[in-house]
């Protein structure tokens, strides 16, 4: 009896903290969002019609992706860092910061020694994309899979016609 007890609070302990950082960002993202998208790996493999290797092996690892692309008011009021602000403050390290023009991109990873987790900001002139990674994926691999990408080689969900599809009475 005290061993099932302990393996019960012991799985609620270790899966608490990963749903507590992803609910972090679902807050702020729910919040203040013109769209969301959640991929898989799947899903992510579908968007690439060409087929293209090096985007099949970057993802590979990759368990949920949460994109949400943010309203006017969070882009002007830069309403974002203040989320990413309490990441940095719950343990998570900067990975990339990069500011230069209109770009800047913000990429922050989970603690050592915890699962894998992701999350990011990244802007230009016309639009503000937040997103939540959990799992890994092959950084390293972006560089050689940019260079490789032929247009016409993945589905832009972020440009999809949304409109289209609604119905109108």
């Amino acid at each position: 009896m005290k061993i099932r007890f302990l393996v019960i609070i012991f799985s609620i302990m270790v899966f608490l903290p990963v749903q507590g950082q992803e609910n972090l960002f679902k807050e702020f993202a729910d919040a203040h969002k013109e769209r969301a998208f959640c991929f898989y790996p799947s899903t992510l493999r579908m968007l690439n019609i060409s087929g293209n290797p090096e985007f099949n092996e970057a993802v590979n690892g990759v368990e949920k992706l949460l994109v949400y692309t943010l309203d006017s008011l969070s882009i002007a009021d830069k309403l974002y860092n203040g989320m990413m602000q309490n990441y940095r403050d719950s343990g998570f390290e900067e990975y990339i910061s990069v500011t230069g023009g209109s770009y800047t991109a913000s990429l922050l990873v989970s603690p050592e020694g915890s699962d894998m987790e992701y999350v990011g900001v990244f802007s230009d002139e016309s639009s503000t994309l937040a997103f939540y990674l959990t799992g890994d994926i092959k950084w390293e691999q972006i560089p050689k899979m940019y260079n490789s990408i032929q247009e016409g080689d993945f589905i832009n969900v972020l440009d999809l016609n949304l409109a289209k599809f609604e119905e109108h009475p």
